[in-house]
């Protein structure tokens, strides 16, 4: 019999990209894969461990595998991933009914185990990738892994290792190979995509890869660009996003915090000067610009006059996309040694406030959309509504269109904008 491989993907989309060419290299060998089988012969567990919360998901998710194997409904468990990574002897002295634990980019040990063969080489990897996403229209092309920034709060270098960036030939097959298979949206996903090149080349490329990346794209479909590192978006990177049309003018840009010494005890190139100078700058190139951030709120030395220095900055700002953590202390990292880290309580009541002003931010930009047509990429089809985005919003993270009746998923529309909430959009096909 055909084997069935069950692979449950947790944490961020670069984890779904390790998943779909695992799930691709499994397939190539006739083993069906699914994260939605309800038996087979084996469970993957592709695990997070970024913060505190992600690991306690992976965990619950690595039990209730082992519960589906325990009532005979699969023959294995395997865990994978950046958790995987970390806290490999852990993992096995406190879950010994997991057959076998692998680390990042372990899939000639996971292939060996699972079908008795070893993977491709790199862009045989990645285009024979499997789609096990929300949609089969929009695909994330990781461009580079690892991270040489060692930010103080963050552990993803000692899980991911150093940046190595991919070759621009294996980035290419791999985009032709997705726009062939009808995708319409491409895109690009890293640690952060800031520095691709520098590694292989001795030289920033990512505006030259966004360039030859358009040329093959073409009137097809979007380009996203995700994860940046603000320390090194410069001038030249924004003035390639505003050449092509068919570059969303969309930009995931991290900030983390507006103020210079809780930045500098990030271990982050940036003070709140250059990162005003530089939102200034990509606003006066691309002046309809949808800019995503995130903050973190609670770290240490954190004060009071540190939070209402971030809150002024955001509401004079007024970023078109703003997502918000608390701060999780992670072993290992530079900025467990910090003192004067606030209250978790204290941690949390700033996020509220910040994301209640960027609630009505939010709201305010919506409503200035009224009577706009706008080009709309439809996700799904839920109750009565299509569902949608413009090129401001990423999938799952940002906001959404809802347009009444049923359209075909995976086609753009024009759409005018009737009505607006604080994160949905409601209009009519033009």
């Amino acid at each position: 019999m055909m084997k069935k491989i069950k692979i449950v993907t947790l944490g961020c989309d670069k984890n779904l990209v390790d998943s779909e060419i695992l799930g691709g290299q499994l397939d190539k060998q006739g083993i069906e894969v699914s994260p939605d089988f309800p038996e087979g012969d084996a469970i993957v567990v592709n695990t997070c461990g970024f913060i505190d919360s992600a690991r306690k998901e992976s965990v619950l998710t690595i039990l209730e595998a082992i519960e589906q194997k325990n009532e005979g409904n699969f023959d294995k468990v395997y865990v994978m991933g950046c958790m995987a990574q970390r806290y490999k002897d852990d993992l096995l002295l406190e879950l010994p009914e997991v057959d076998r634990i692998f680390g990042v980019n372990e899939f000639d040990k996971i292939m060996k185990e699972i079908a008795d063969t070893i993977v491709d080489d790199e862009v045989g990897c990645y285009g024979n990738r499997i789609n096990l996403g929300e949609s089969g229209h929009t695909a994330y092309v990781r461009i580079s892994d690892g991270c040489d920034h060692m930010c103080s709060y963050c552990s993803i270098p000692f899980m991911r290792g150093r940046y190595v960036s991919r070759s621009e030939e294996d980035i290419l097959t791999e985009v032709k190979g997705l726009m062939a298979a009808g995708v319409k949206e491409i895109i690009l996903i890293a640690q952060e995509i800031s520095t691709y090149g520098v590694d292989r080349y001795k030289e920033k490329r990512i505006a030259s890869l966004i360039g030859k990346i358009s040329a093959v794209v073409g009137d097809a479909g979007w380009i996203r660009l995700m994860y940046t590192y603000p320390p090194e978006v410069d001038r030249a990177f924004i003035e390639a996003m505003a050449k092509y049309d068919n570059v969303c003018n969309y930009i995931d840009f991290p900030i983390q915090h507006s103020e210079t010494d809780i930045i500098e005890s990030m271990r982050r190139n940036d003070t709140r000067e250059t990162l005003a100078e530089k939102i200034k700058m990509m606003r006066e190139l691309i002046p309809d610009i949808a800019i995503r951030t995130s903050i973190i709120t609670g770290l240490p030395g954190e004060k009071r006059k540190h939070f209402l220095g971030l809150k002024n900055f955001i509401e004079n700002i007024r970023f078109e996309r703003l997502g918000c953590f608390p701060y999780s202390p992670e072993e290992g990292t530079a900025a467990v040694e910090l003192e004067g880290r606030p209250l978790r309580k204290t941690a949390e009541n700033r996020l509220a406030e910040l994301m209640a002003v960027q609630q009505q931010i939010s709201l305010e930009n919506n409503q200035k959309l009224i009577g706009n047509i706008e080009k709309v990429l439809i996700d799904r089809f839920e109750g009565e509504y299509s569902i949608g985005r413009t090129f401001r919003d990423a999938p799952e993270i940002d906001n959404e269109v809802l347009i009444k009746g049923k359209l075909e998923i995976g086609e753009f529309y024009q759409v005018n904008i009737t009505d607006a909430l604080e994160f949905d959009l409601y209009g009519d096909v033009v």
